[in-house]
């Protein structure tokens, strides 16, 4: 006997990366938005990790989330260390169909430097569409109903999205110049994003989940001439474990590893000629563990990560880069609408 799924089983959303802020000296690029619902039964969702599981037709996702990211400070960045950052994503997600979902996000970031200032306002908002797939018998479209025994099988997605240029990128320092690059909210020109996520339960109480996804910018015109931030490639991978499960209530715990590839960021050079940035890019493994609590049609998230192995190019000249956090807090709240 299958057994039947609900509605609020089924809602294990996609996910998208976000731009939030962008780098000079591969600085704290961007607040990745993970948004996810479930229900007291079927896969559980990961703070960072996407998961392939569409929403259900009809139903509307509506998530808020947070990342405090402090940064290590040295004695040579005095008296310009980047002292912290502060990301903030406001999102709405649509089922349009049992296996297409739309999604818009709009970031908001806080930037903080040492002898410099703060800069905080929206970045560019970004607009994403997510495929859901399925492997039954072959690779297949998400149908309308899945019974829990249907959601064991494997689930992947594939997503593509841009931001949209709508950020300031020429705000100034308390001084009156003009703000870096990274210190901007946005980036000036569209930034595409495509991404692919797989999902498989492992047994009632433990989901595996996986994306890899790239994203590119292009070379943007500031005052001090042309800019182009290098691409970015994520790949994480998580483990979520349904610690409680109770009708209306459920609490998972997870863990992750995130991995990130950062190319060297371009500026213009002698001739107009795009040269590589010194002290930009570099690669980074994060780890993270996270608690998540399901009320309902309501889900809170909370969880912490911190670089496990860097190997940033020019190590030493990247303060306030990523890679080099203290720690990445994520505070993440949804609700889930119809269905």
């Amino acid at each position: 006997m299958r057994r039947r799924a609900t509605t609020a089983a089924l809602a294990l959303a996609t996910a998208a990366a976000v731009a939030a802020a962008v780098p000079d000296r591969a600085a704290a690029h961007h607040g990745v938005a993970a948004v996810g619902l479930a229900g007291p039964e079927g896969p559980g969702a990961a703070l960072e990790t996407t998961s392939a599981l569409p929403l259900p037709e009809r139903s509307l996702l509506v998530l808020a989330r947070g990342e405090w990211v402090p940064y290590q400070r040295f004695a040579w960045a005095r008296p310009e260390n980047k002292d912290h950052s502060a990301f903030g994503t406001l999102a709405i997600g649509y089922g349009i169909t049992p296996w297409l979902t739309a999604y818009a996000f709009q970031p908001l970031s806080v930037k903080e430097q040492d002898g410099v200032g703060r800069n905080a306002g929206a970045g560019d908002p970004s607009l994403m569409l997510a495929l859901g797939l399925k492997w039954d018998d072959g690779l297949r479209l998400v149908p309308e109903r899945e019974s829990l025994d249907d959601l064991a099988d494997w689930h992947f997605s594939a997503w593509a999205s841009s931001t949209l240029p709508l950020g300031t990128t020429g705000a100034r320092d308390d001084r009156g110049a003009r703000l870096e690059p990274d210190m901007q909210t946005g980036f000036g020109e569209p930034s595409p994003v495509a991404g692919v996520a797989a999902l498989k339960q492992l047994g009632d109480d433990l989901t595996f989940l996986a994306d890899a996804s790239r994203q590119w910018f292009l070379t943007h015109r500031y005052e001090a001439g042309r800019y182009r931030f290098g691409a970015e490639t994520r790949v994480n991978a998580a483990l979520v474990w349904r610690a409680l499960a109770r009708p209306g209530l459920r609490l998972d715990l997870s863990g992750e590893l995130n991995g990130l590839d950062l190319r060297r960021d371009r500026e213009e050079g002698e001739g107009g000629a795009m040269v590589p940035l010194r002290a930009s890019g570099g690669r980074v493994l994060y780890a993270g563990a996270g608690v998540r609590v399901f009320v309902g049609r309501l889900s809170a998230a909370l969880g912490v990560r911190r670089a496990a192995a860097t190997a940033l190019d020019e190590r030493p000249e990247q303060q306030g880069s990523e890679g080099l956090e203290r720690f990445r807090a994520t505070l993440a709240l949804s609700w889930l609408v119809g269905g």
